[in-house]
């Protein structure tokens, strides 16, 4: 169904603590709150228009063997948003995760439209 997936190329400036490079790892500050946006796009190249009962999870992994994410966000679909919260990742231990989003359709279709990314949590000095 969806063959790709593009996050806002944001970066945090002027101090803040994360930033999404062009290859979509994220860096961030475990414990902080950045907000990602994304796009996802049918084979065809047009953006997949999200329905009603749709949801998209952004799901990270220490490791792809782990049976549970370390890291379950449910996205925003309407803002095409994916927001942390402090208690996602003040948990965890530093260091590099692997991440994925995912379309999960009311009627039970999954589709991973992105997977095998990494997500590098560094220190937190506060």
């Amino acid at each position: 169904m969806m063959n790709g997936m593009e996050t806002g190329k944001s970066a945090g400036g002027d101090g803040m603590s994360w930033v999404v490079h062009e290859d979509m790892k994220i860096e961030m500050t475990k414990g902080d709150t950045p907000s990602f946006a994304f796009q996802a796009f049918l084979p065809d190249g047009t953006e997949y228009q999200f329905e009603e009962g749709d949801s998209v999870v952004f799901a990270a992994k220490r490791n792809k063997a782990d049976p549970e994410p370390a890291v379950r966000i449910e996205a925003d679909v309407k803002e095409k948003v994916i927001r942390f919260a402090e208690e996602d990742t003040k948990h965890l231990e530093l260091g590099k995760y692997i991440w994925e989003l995912s379309l999960n359709k009311s009627s039970g279709y999954r589709c991973t439209f992105i997977a095998n990314k990494v997500l590098k949590l560094t220190v937190e000095v506060a």
